[in-house]
């Protein structure tokens, strides 16, 4: 977590500085560890320069709230105890503003606000330097916590409207005090862009980012109502078809029934015709035997004729 200005009951504490430059991967070394002091700083010139930044801002942050319309700011407040670096109140709006010198914790800040949420705070905001985790809470990233003067800019967590007034990020350093201005004055709110990240802008960009939105969901509503109907068509036509398709199912088996029993009537024929061919060949070779038969006697007709015309011719010769 980033340098607060609450005093923690830790016995170790890690240097601020030097955790934020681990944060983004650029470490100057190992840490700086101390157990002499009970706050989060280490006593190095660094941390206890961000402490002092850190208050300033808070203290400034109080000023401009008030300035900006709010009933009630208060520093290092308790909420049904749960501390908060500065509490503001107008109306019946009761929020919170947490400052983190360094990288959030998506998780924790996730939970610390459902927890804030629960005891009755209307909107919690962090102000953080920029980075992944600006989007994904309701948080803005300043360029610098000791600016020349008092002069802070958001340079992370603003939208506008955008590409057909769709709502999206943008990095045009807004100033805090107008931002505080607009906040507290009910014009600025945070909300989603999406399912994941969200930003703050003016009502009116959210308006138009939700008549978008709903436009675009119109449009695409209209899109699956026309789908819609050119697929019940499309299942008509392959209804029709299989209707189709099913009667030439039928027709085909009926003529592979004709085919099946013209089949069994072809193969009676055939056999038929072997029986008859098989008769016909018996008859083929009786008939062959009788040839046989008739020729062989015929042959003794003729020598028994030659024997007989023989003996009458040697017996008138004899005579």
């Amino acid at each position: 977590m980033g340098v607060r200005t609450k005093r923690r009951s830790d016995t170790q504490v890690v240097c601020g500085r030097r955790a934020l430059l681990d944060e983004l991967g650029i470490s100057e070394g190992s840490r700086r560890l101390s157990s002499e002091r009970p706050d989060n700083g280490c006593g190095c010139a660094e941390c206890s320069a961000a402490q002092w930044n850190t208050q300033r801002l808070q203290h400034w942050l109080t000023g401009r709230l008030t300035a900006a319309g709010a009933e009630e700011a208060t520093v290092d407040a308790t909420v049904k105890g749960i501390n908060v670096d500065v509490f503001w109140r107008k109306g019946n709006r009761r929020c919170v503003i947490e400052l983190h010198s360094a990288a959030l914790d998506i998780t924790a800040a996730r939970a610390h606000r459902e927890r804030l949420e629960a005891a009755g705070i209307t909107d919690v905001l962090w102000i953080c330097p920029a980075g992944y985790w600006v989007p994904l809470v309701p948080a803005v990233g300043i360029a610098d916590f000791a600016p020349t003067g008092l002069d802070y800019r958001i340079e992370q967590g603003m939208v506008a409207p955008g590409e057909f007034d769709f709502a999206a990020p943008i990095t045009d350093n807004t100033e805090l005090r107008t931002f505080l201005d607009g906040w507290v004055a009910g014009d600025i709110e945070w909300a989603q862009l999406d399912m994941t990240n969200g930003g703050w802008a003016h009502v009116g960009t959210w308006e138009r980012h939700t008549s978008a939105q709903a436009a675009m969901i119109e449009h695409q509503r209209r899109e699956l109502r026309d789908q819609r109907v050119e697929l019940a068509v499309a299942r008509q036509a392959v209804r029709d078809k299989q209707k189709t398709v099913s009667r030439l199912h039928n027709r085909i088996d009926r003529a592979g029934v004709n085919a099946d029993a013209d089949a069994i009537t072809m193969a009676g024929v055939r056999s038929e015709l072997l029986a008859q061919q098989r008769i016909a060949m018996g008859l083929r070779a009786t008939v062959a035997r009788m040839d046989r038969a008739i020729n062989q006697w015929q042959w003794l007709t003729c020598c028994a004729m030659l024997l007989v015309l023989t003996v009458v011719v040697g017996a008138i010769v004899t005579r």
